[in-house]
């Protein structure tokens, strides 16, 4: 029977849509905004908050894994180890400014998956070395959600796609519009926030994209069914 770190990490290697939710940049329920993602398609989903405060974090990160593990949904929360893993989710996503992966490790265990945000390739080939499980690339283009962050454009996909072995997923201003395009030059997986949780229908946003994915990625195989 194969242990529970190579079921998370292949599981992770089946993700095409990975969408990143914040309730309060859309003032919406975030388990309302969760289910519409799932349905929609979904593949994973990271619930980010960077300034709620952590009893009212915990408190939807609780309803976030009831609901995704009811759907064989990866559940991943940025940023705050401690509830993620109080709350059992299935990874952790930091960035380059926080903690270092062993001691996210210590925290959440050996058996979850962790991601790192890089933006430059010195970052991506640190982040393969101290061992993640996956790592983030990008901007791509300008977000607000990544306004600190300048776009770094296909170049540095390119160069993750020639030198890095870990899955990537690529983020930042990433629309219907131009996703194809960026699908078509290697970035397999998207991580998406604004496009899908601000869009009036966030069902069928996700599930158009979804779609783009599933028709341009040479990788993927049968498209999941996560049914309510």
């Amino acid at each position: 029977m194969e242990n529970s770190t190579i079921k998370y990490k292949k599981r992770f290697s089946d993700v095409l849509l990975y969408v990143i939710i914040s309730p309060t940049l859309v003032r919406k329920n975030g388990g309302n905004i969760l289910q519409e993602v799932i349905r929609g398609g979904a593949d994973a989903v990271q619930l980010r908050e960077k300034t709620m405060p952590d009893n009212e974090f915990l408190a939807i990160a609780k309803d976030f894994r009831e609901i995704t593990g009811q759907t064989n949904t990866l559940f991943i929360v940025n940023d705050r180890a401690k509830i993620a893993g109080k709350v059992n989710a299935d990874g952790l996503h930091i960035g380059q400014t926080d903690m270092n992966i062993n001691n996210a490790r210590k925290i959440i265990g050996n058996d979850k998956i962790i991601g790192r945000s890089t933006h430059n390739i010195f970052q991506a080939r640190l982040a393969e070395q101290e061992g993640a499980d996956y790592i983030s690339v990008g901007p791509l283009f300008y977000t607000a959600t990544k306004s600190h962050e300048p776009p770094v454009g296909l170049r540095y996909l390119q160069q993750v796609r020639q030198e890095i072995s870990l899955p990537f997923v690529v983020i930042g201003g990433i629309t219907a519009n131009n996703a194809a395009e960026i699908i078509q030059a290697g970035g397999n997986r998207i991580a998406i926030c604004s496009a899908i949780i601000c869009s009036e229908n966030i069902t069928q946003a996700t599930r158009t994209l979804k779609d783009l994915l599933v028709k341009n990625n040479p990788f993927s195989g049968q498209e999941k069914k996560l049914p309510l």
